[in-house]
């Protein structure tokens, strides 16, 4: 249901975006554009950090173009990561997301999946950082594409590339003419309130040197989530941003990009429901919780980057130099774990995470083609991080910090990363039909580590430790080209997770086998795969089998009551992915992607976790797939009708390592949504509904102490939402 107050909002902003459209006498326009007769074009990727074509990329690569983003309604990153075959998140609030490919996944606090903001990393190194759940949430509306790499990329993207890469790639400036673009959208959902969002942005040419090109936008995210104690949508938040970047190209030869990425994440709660610890039914009803305190979340984020690049003819020359700021405030109910304590009181664990980082990468290139490409380059990142936890006693009544007990347990965790590295990557071409494609790199970091404890529920203490890393990743992967239309390849690869220092104990004597530092864990990829495109490129085919071997995974663990992290044992996931796209009349688009996957632990994980050998690796589901038909049909010779309908499948998963109930058994579900609307001169009005048939498919489960009286917290999938977006670029 739409409220009549959403409703004026958007007819205004109807009318606004309307207005603009009506004064683009040239625009192009947002979709019958596309009607043309020629063949489609090619993809053009920078996975190995140059220009290919998709189909010469001699691995598995997704690529979600801007013209996807449009068709699914891409609001938030999920939207549309789930939709990549093998792909997996985790997102039990807004702000804090676990991504994963290939079921390369343990639970622990280091990313498994590293994050590119074009030539930017982002995220942390460590896992002394909680870098596992720190993922960008961009604007969709500014991004040209999405770059999914499946499986390691240690060799060109170093850090934390264990099971894949997510590479944005933003629109840049164009010295081509002004454009100005806008849309405003509404979405009501089931059982909750409306959210609503807006994007405006221009591109502006300054000359023939120079362009600029900024966007903004603005997200109310509804709440669908209510608390026992009558509180309505207490999950809703804001999501806002921009982004400003300009292009300078003096000469033909030298070109210079600056970019800042700002977002802010304001989330009021979590988006799970309190369940029974062993069948997983709701406790209070369906989208309930209690808590006795809120539990925000509230990200801010900052990227700046600046890139040159000098053609010399025979070699190309790139710069890369970025700055990210990250700071987050998180707060969560603590109560089922310490209320007890506390004599019936309440209480919160509040959390800030500050981290700093700077990068350089300066990469030489071979710029004509001939017998070898080839590409070397080196790396340098230092950041700095600090998560600071503060344990108060609460009111029960409001939530309010209880007078005396604030601050009963202070941690001030600090932490340094500094990482060199040495890369290179080359392509040998023996003859039109065969590739050999080979690369490697050489990192070598030094870490360190400091723990301030205080507050009355525990003695003061100040420990420091440090520790160094050297790690070697390699790619070999020759491919096989009958045509310019088909690839058959092979890839052997190695990713790599750093390790680090251990917290010590406030102790005179360590003891002489604590762990006092865990080292890197790996993950080798043994792929092959084809590519191929059919039936005069209407038909659009990908196969992929997969084996990856995980070895020395890090894992949490407990030393005489002590956390520490430690190297486990090892772990193995193999697969098949598929996809294909079919376009067999002008207008007419039927896409499907699926994945079996098998990820499994080989060896018993620690007594903490609970994880023995033969368990799933958590939130891997044995199934999974996507199907879509996107509608195209001129009506006249200005307007377009535009109709999608997608169908989203999951299927069964175990929950994370549990040591006291084991891991949970995830029921498979699916997800249907559908749009339809029309195009014309530069505007598009276009309703949607996700989750038509109110699918209830649990995300993520916590472990105990997670919610109140005895329950577990269930992230959930959002309820049906129907809603309406209004487009107008010029």
């Amino acid at each position: 249901m739409v409220k009549v107050g959403s409703r004026a909002l958007l007819m205004a902003s109807v009318a606004l975006l309307a207005a603009a459209g009506a004064r683009a006498a040239d625009a192009p326009p947002a979709g019958n554009a596309a009607r043309a007769d020629a063949q489609p074009a090619d993809i053009i990727v920078t996975a190995q950090k140059r220009e290919q074509r998709l189909i010469d990329v001699p691995q598995s690569v997704s690529v979600v173009s801007a013209q996807t983003l449009q068709q699914v309604h891409a609001e938030r990153f999920d939207d549309y990561f789930a939709r990549i075959p093998s792909a997996a998140i985790n997102e039990g609030q807004a702000g804090q997301a676990r991504l994963i490919l290939r079921g390369i996944n343990a639970g622990g606090t280091g990313a498994t999946v590293a994050t590119y903001v074009d030539e930017t990393p982002y995220g942390s190194a460590t896992s002394l950082a909680n870098g596992a759940v720190l993922t960008p949430d961009l604007d969709p509306n500014d991004i040209e594409r999405v770059e999914v790499l499946r499986g390691p990329q240690g060799t060109l993207y170093g850090a934390n590339s264990l099971g894949g890469l997510i590479k944005f790639v933003t629109v840049a400036p164009s010295m081509d003419g002004v454009h100005v673009f806008g849309q405003a959208g509404i979405e009501d959902v089931d059982g909750g309130n409306t959210g609503w969002s807006g994007h405006v942005g221009m591109n502006l040419p300054m000359g023939d040197t120079l362009a600029l090109r900024g966007s903004g936008f603005y997200r109310k995210d509804p709440g669908f989530i209510d608390d026992a104690d009558g509180r309505k949508d207490v999950n809703g938040g804001r999501t806002y941003g921009g982004r400003i970047a300009a292009l300078f190209k003096p000469t033909e030869s030298l070109t210079l990009r600056a970019t800042a990425v700002l977002q802010n994440i304001d989330s009021d709660g979590t988006n799970s429901e309190d369940v029974d610890p062993v069948t997983l039914k709701p406790v209070y009803g369906d989208y309930v919780q209690q808590h006795v305190v809120r539990q925000i979340n509230d990200t801010k984020y900052r990227l700046y980057n600046g890139t040159g690049t000098y053609d010399f003819g025979p070699v190309k020359l790139v710069s890369a130099t970025s700055w990210g700021n990250l700071d987050e405030t998180w707060r969560q109910d603590a109560t089922a774990v310490y209320g007890a304590l506390l004599g019936g009181l309440g209480a919160d664990l509040d959390e800030h995470v500050r981290q700093r980082r700077f990068t350089q990468e300066v990469r030489l290139a071979s710029s004509n083609p001939g017998f070898l490409d080839w590409t070397v380059g080196g790396y340098y990142t230092h950041e700095r991080n600090l998560i600071a936890q503060i344990l108060n006693g609460t009111d029960p009544t409001d939530g309010g910090i209880f007078p005396g007990l604030g601050g009963l347990a202070t941690v001030d965790l600090g932490s340094t990363y500094r990482e060199i590295a040495g890369f290179a990557n080359a392509t040998v071409h023996f003859g039109p039909m065969f590739d050999v494609t080979l690369g490697g790199r050489y990192s070598h970091n030094k870490q360190l580590v400091e723990q301030v404890n205080g507050g009355a529920l525990q003695a003061p203490s100040d420990t420091t430790n440090r520790s160094t890393d050297n790690v070697f990743t390699f790619s070999v992967a020759p491919s096989f080209k009958p045509n310019d239309h088909t690839t058959i390849y092979a890839r052997v690869a190695r990713g790599y997770q750093p390790g680090g220092p251990n917290v010590l104990p406030a102790v005179a004597t360590l003891p002489a086998d604590f762990p006092k530092a865990f080292g890197p864990d790996t993950t080798t990829n043994y792929e092959i795969g084809i590519k191929s495109e059919l039936l005069d490129r209407k038909l659009l085919l990908e196969l992929t089998g997969f084996w990856i071997d995980w070895r020395k995974i890090q894992i949490l663990t407990a030393f005489d009551n002590f956390g520490v992290v430690t190297n486990g044992g090892r772990a193995r996931s193999k697969g098949i992915e598929f996809s294909g796209v079919l376009t067999p009349v002008k207008g007419l688009t039927l896409s499907a992607n699926g994945a079996y996957t098998d990820a499994k632990l080989r060896d018993d994980g620690s007594p903490l976790t609970g994880a023995k050998a033969g368990d799933d690796l958590p939130y891997a589901p044995k199934f999974s797939s996507t199907v879509a038909i996107d509608y195209d049909r001129p009506l006249s010779g200005s307007l377009d009708a535009i109709f999608g309908v997608s169908w989203r499948y999951s299927g069964r998963r175990r929950s994370g390592f549990d040591p006291d109930f084991g891991q949970h058994r995830l029921g498979a579900y699916s997800q249907l949504d559908a749009h339809a609307g029309v195009t014309f001169d530069g505007i598009r009005i276009d309703a949607f509904v996700r989750n038509l048939t109110n699918s209830k498919g649990i995300l993520d489960v916590g472990t105990a102490g997670s919610a109140n009286n005895g329950a577990l917290s269930a992230a959930i999938v959002r309820p049906r939402s129907i809603g309406l977006t209004l487009g107008a670029k010029y």
